[in-house]
């Protein structure tokens, strides 16, 4: 989403009256007693626009890049008698233009009232009189109101036309009366930016060609995010609304009571309304004091976000802000970082029938950290990761399932341990050994449950332990020796 951020400048065309420049050139009254001046609205993005000086505007027709801006306001005042005093009063030119463009408000005579920019960015104010009487009329063009489908945080500096202006032609000015003025007030795009204040907090995951793919997290981390947004220059202005909305990627939400807005005081500025099916949220601009102070200047909120119990760990996570101007929705802005997490499933199973074991109580743990995971599971029968712990009283036991099946997602990538705290009844042995497992994004879904066999009691173990062996000799010995007493007795026979 694009914003206005109006960069001042001077007049823009400001033609001497008196001699000097033109001060030896006629022109008879019957040649012109009118003109028309035409505002030529442009906006370029920030750091494009023309530098200040770098163009001279001639009144002429001219190419100063940028793009048409509509639905601009201009009004035209008649400052004739406030520009003559300052030029009594021995103010140059320059300086009557200047105190006048300074103290807009001061000045009230209409000479035609507002007009709005077309699609072109143009308006034309048509028959402004060149004289009153023996007097050389003189003009100021005030940008009064900005369109309602852009933010203009500043408006264009006024623009003071003394009467009567020349055509301008092969590099100079003419003794010919110029009656269709062109002036271009400018002003610049500024981008209103999202971004992730925590960002270094996360791993960064790179493909093959060095590009990050995403930021891995789990399900406990909070993900902090700051806004830079353009506040209008009228935001006080009758009829001007404004509002923000963050809108997350499913198994993303925002956290609750997080969002705080630089200056500004929850219900008294502005009012914040959460959306249960999206997990996002709208933050509403109110009329007050505090937001006219942010008129024309930004505005810094941040927020967080976190998974949802029910993301999926497969896929990677964003969210994107939008602004609204009264009912013109401005464009997106999303962040180019994007997150993911990931998740691990078993099953457990008798080691002699294959069939599953319900109840058997493990823990998770990475090294001498263990895993506490969220009291209850989620829809999908998933335990969700909170947190870490070095006390490995505080971790959770998770519990096979119905189905002997054991899922758990929120984990980062990298390699962790399954140890078995109490089997599905007395009846099986307890694993001596951890069962190892390695988490990666996006292979959870494809990921076949990982068998975890329990042996029962009575039975050989079928791996494992050097009991096996003693018994295999015992039992090859006996063989040996009924070979042998078989030969013997034969031989006895035989004889």
């Amino acid at each position: 989403m694009k914003k206005l951020w109006k960069t001042l400048f001077a007049a823009l065309l400001v033609v001497p009256l008196f001699t000097g420049v033109f001060g030896a050139k006629t022109v008879s009254a019957a040649e012109a007693t009118t003109t028309n001046v035409t505002i030529n609205k442009r906006i370029w993005k920030d750091g494009e626009a023309p530098a200040q000086g770098s163009m001279q505007n001639t009144g002429e027709e001219m190419d100063f890049g940028g793009d048409p801006l509509e639905g601009a306001g201009f009004t035209a005042y008649d400052v004739t008698d406030a520009y003559l005093a300052l030029i009594a009063d021995g103010k140059s030119q320059a300086e009557a233009t200047k105190e006048i463009a300074d103290n807009v408000s001061d000045y009230t005579t209409v000479a035609k009232a507002e007009q709005k920019t077309n699609a072109n960015g143009q308006t034309t104010f048509e028959g402004l009189a060149l004289k009153d009487g023996d007097k050389d009329k003189v003009y100021m063009f005030v940008e009064t109101s900005t369109p309602g489908n852009v933010s203009v945080t500043t408006k264009a500096a006024p623009i003071v036309l003394a009467m009567p202006i020349y055509t301008f032609k092969d590099g100079k000015y003419s003794d010919i009366i110029n009656t269709n003025v062109q002036v271009y007030p400018k002003n610049e795009t500024k981008t209103d930016k999202k971004e992730v204040a925590n960002l270094d907090k996360f791993t960064e995951v790179k493909g093959a060609d060095g590009n990050v793919l995403y930021h891995n997290l789990t399900t406990g981390d909070e993900i902090e995010y700051k806004l830079t947004l353009n506040i209008p220059a009228d935001i006080l202005e009758d009829g001007v609304t404004y509002s923000v909305t963050d809108t997350p990627t499913a198994g993303l939400a925002y956290v609750k009571d997080s969002f705080a807005a630089t200056g500004l005081v929850a219900g008294t500025d502005y009012e914040l309304a959460e959306d249960s099916a999206t997990g996002g949220f709208t933050v509403t601009l109110k009329q007050s004091e505090n937001v006219g102070e942010l008129a024309g200047s930004q505005l810094i909120a941040t927020y967080k976000m976190k998974l949802t119990a029910e993301v999926n760990p497969d896929d990677l996570v964003n969210n994107s802000a939008q602004v609204t101007i009264g009912n013109n929705p401005q464009d997106k802005i999303t962040p180019p970082t994007q997150f993911g997490t990931g998740g691990y499933k078993f099953v457990k199973k008798d080691s002699q029938s294959g069939a599953t074991l319900s109840g058997a109580e493990f823990v998770v743990k990475q090294g001498s950290n263990f895993a506490i995971f969220e009291d209850a599971k989620n829809t999908k029968g998933e335990y969700i990761f909170k947190e870490w712990t070095t006390d490995e009283a505080k971790a959770t036991k998770i519990v096979s399932d119905d189905k002997g099946e054991l899922k758990v997602i929120g984990l980062k990538n990298g390699d962790y341990q399954l140890e078995e705290k109490a089997t599905s009844s007395d009846k099986y042995v307890l694993l001596d050994e951890d069962v190892d497992f390695t988490v990666e994004h996006g292979q959870y879904g494809s990921q076949e449950l990982k068998s975890v066999l329990n042996t029962p009691k009575g039975l050989l173990p079928s791996t494992g332990g050097n009991g096996i062996y003693a018994f295999l000799l015992i039992g090859a010995a006996l063989m040996i020796g009924a070979y042998a007493w078989f030969k013997k007795s034969k031989t006895q026979a035989e004889v």
